[in-house]
């Protein structure tokens, strides 16, 4: 089984921005999972390395996908892996103000080749829209044979990815809890392409940001469809 966790975390503070990255870690610790994926996460001088503080408590291998110049460093998207990341690369998506990121990384889970992809989607519809036709492009051309976990923030209560991947959420019938505080919206979203069985999907309701945990429990069952 593979247990994967999406969290926005929106600079490790709560609604409040009262600090509470020792609070995330800690729930993530407990949620055992074996990929996190991370977003509004940051890499600078003022708010300091999140990425290697979330390292160094789960003692996990990392990612990182900067996707802007913030405060003497960087902002942007990570992830968090159980098992070694073979390969990470950064992707600038279409933007218009806030610069956005994707991040790619590949792995061997269960010895196969497996790639990860960690984004963030703007707040405006009009550019949500390219950066959506941009990483189904590039799921179609470039991993369409390959096994694929797709996870993030997409700031969107329409599902866009699916059915080109599976939605976790949907194929558990949990499309309906929210991912957002105090809003009623699911923003947050776990797809994976169709060598993957869903068990599981939850809603973990901690408020230590604006954004809930989402988890997804996995069984590889099959061989990746290529994707259409």
């Amino acid at each position: 089984m593979l247990r994967v966790v999406s969290y926005n975390i929106h600079s490790g503070k709560n609604i409040f921005w009262r600090n509470r990255l020792k609070e995330m870690a800690s729930t993530l610790m407990r949620l055992d999972a074996d990929l996190i994926a991370l977003q509004e996460i940051h890499q600078n001088l003022h708010v300091g390395d999140q990425v290697s503080y979330f390292a160094d408590q789960l003692r996990y291998y990392t990612a990182y996908a900067p996707a802007m110049q913030l405060f003497n460093g960087t902002f942007g998207n990570a992830l968090l892996s159980r098992v070694p990341i073979t390969d990470a690369r950064t992707y600038q998506l279409p933007a218009d103000g806030e610069p956005r990121s994707l991040l790619c990384a590949t792995m061997n889970l269960d010895n196969q080749h497996t790639t990860v992809l960690v984004t963030h989607f703007s707040l405006s519809r009009r550019i949500r829209e390219p950066q959506l036709a941009h990483i189904r492009r590039y799921i179609v051309e470039e991993k369409k044979d390959t096994s694929l976990i797709l996870a993030g923030d997409f700031n969107s209560t329409t599902s866009h990815f699916h059915p080109l991947l599976q939605d976790c959420a949907i194929a558990t019938g949990q499309h309906d809890r929210s991912t957002i505080t105090p809003l009623r919206k699911r923003l947050d979203y776990i797809y994976t392409s169709y060598d993957w069985t869903v068990l599981n999907y939850e809603v973990i309701h901690v408020k230590w940001s604006d954004h809930y945990p989402i988890l997804a429990t996995l069984k590889r069952t099959g061989q990746p469809a290529p994707a259409e």
